[in-house]
């Protein structure tokens, strides 16, 4: 009866979820769309899945989407923290197997798009493409500080830092769910989860290892991002043979909580779609 109300009324039917066993742990993902070339969504640093949902079902428009919780976050808080990237990034390629997924178009976003990095250069024939969002392709300094003010202050002292770093002025004066959502993940996450993932960031190692990369690649930033800023951005870029690269303008370092229709319709423009458009 659910189903059919919102197909009469066009709405999109929610995310089903599922829980996968991925090497030492069990975690959820969320799928929505059920046929198409399957497209995989890795989230940052303490978030969880949640963070695609507004723009989950609209990518999913001709394709089948998936994205997960990644270890230490949302539902898999109960797994062994990581130590390395190549720890998440080999989560990463067991989600896959366990979806029964041998390729995908694979899209990360900060923490996620470190991962996804490193998941490319050991596997790179998992990849039909590749999108980056505000991420790096280098450790920050900044990672070790923040595992340390994290255990040191606990994970409220996180939320102000946190929050302007990923909100504009605007964005974080309007209190938006997705602001309100990013808030509440920061409040109830696990310190050591959170401390255990920065230093996992500190390990990326990926500069100067995917310029045989051949899949199709895009790099897409935000105009308004202080912490992965458009320079670093366009520095991805010129790392990968071939990559696109896309400014979204007045855009800050969680697009999909702020500005989801940007992220929407780039990914739309990039990722093949076995949708019917109109002409």
């Amino acid at each position: 009866m659910i189903d059919r109300v919102l197909a009469e009324a066009g709405t999109p039917q929610p995310p089903s979820l599922l829980r996968v066993l991925v090497g030492d742990h069990r975690t959820t993902v969320a799928q929505a769309g059920v046929a198409g070339p399957p497209v995989v969504l890795v989230h940052a640093l303490g978030l969880d899945w949640r963070m695609w949902e507004p723009v989950i079902t609209q990518v999913a428009v001709g394709r089948r989407v998936y994205a997960y919780d990644v270890r230490g976050h949302g539902s898999a808080t109960e797994a062994p923290r990581p130590s390395t990237m190549t720890d998440l990034a080999a989560d990463l390629l067991a989600v896959m197997d366990a979806l029964g997924l041998d390729s995908a178009h694979i899209v990360g976003l900060s923490y996620g798009g470190g991962i996804v990095q490193t998941a490319a250069t050991l596997a790179p024939e998992r990849f039909e493409s590749m999108t980056l969002i505000a991420t790096t392709n280098v450790a920050f300094e900044a990672f070790e500080s923040r595992a340390r003010s994290i255990e040191q202050d606990g994970m409220a002292a996180q939320v102000a830092p946190s929050l302007t770093r990923w909100f504009t002025p605007d964005g974080l004066a309007c209190n938006a769910r997705g602001v309100r959502y990013a808030r509440d993940c920061l409040l109830r996450g696990n310190p050591e989860h959170a401390a255990a993932a920065w230093r996992a960031f500190r390990t990326l190692d990926v500069q100067g290892k995917l310029a045989g990369f051949s899949a199709p690649t895009l790099v897409l930033a935000g105009e308004r991002d202080v912490s992965t800023t458009p320079e670093v951005m366009s520095g991805i870029t010129t790392g990968i043979a071939g990559a696109q690269y896309k400014e979204m303008p007045g855009t800050p370092h969680m697009p999909t909580l702020e500005q989801p229709q940007l992220v929407v319709n780039a990914l739309d423009e990039f990722l093949p779609s076995d949708a019917v458009r109109a002409t």
